[in-house]
């Protein structure tokens, strides 16, 4: 996938975003935030790079916030990018809010169907379970408590 979405991205910041992808594949998130910083510098209107940017934001310094603001701004830019609403689910996730991490994924894959980290984020994340009580709400503390009992029970007898 070309990084190139804006006339003002240049072969020096596509560069920088290599090399910050190259580092985060390796698990090298801060030197890979520290590039993401200089790629957006020089093109600070591309959604990848800001999307990319925010992740390493809630990994590395731990601002969730923060990282949650500059995805979210990266999917508004490109709606249609799948990458941007699975780094906003990472997010999302880091933060433990899963209704919402999920809600972003399935964006993701509804967005593009073939797109593989939509998928597997979807996968890994698994397929919920009804409520105990499906009269009250999921968010019930009955239903909460009894969806935790239900598990450990669950867990116990495997």
């Amino acid at each position: 996938m070309p990084t190139t979405l804006n006339p003002t991205d240049t072969h020096e910041s596509e560069v920088l975003f290599s090399q910050a992808m190259e580092l985060l594949s390796r698990n090298h998130v801060r030197a890979a935030l520290t590039r993401f910083e200089q790629a957006l510098e020089i093109s600070p209107n591309n959604p990848l790079y800001l999307s990319y940017y925010g992740l390493c934001v809630a990994v590395d310094r731990e601002d969730i916030p923060s990282g949650i603001k500059l995805c979210e701004r990266a999917v508004k830019m490109d709606l249609k990018n799948p990458v941007c609403r699975v780094n906003l689910g990472k997010v999302y996730r880091l933060k433990g809010d899963n209704a919402r991490a999920y809600e972003s994924f399935l964006g993701a894959w509804k967005t593009d169907k073939t797109h593989p980290s939509a998928a597997a984020e979807l996968s890994r994340m698994g397929i919920r379970r009804p409520p105990v009580l499906s009269f009250l709400p999921r968010s019930h503390w009955l239903n909460r408590r009894l969806g935790i009992l239900r598990a450990r029970l669950e867990r116990s007898g495997r």
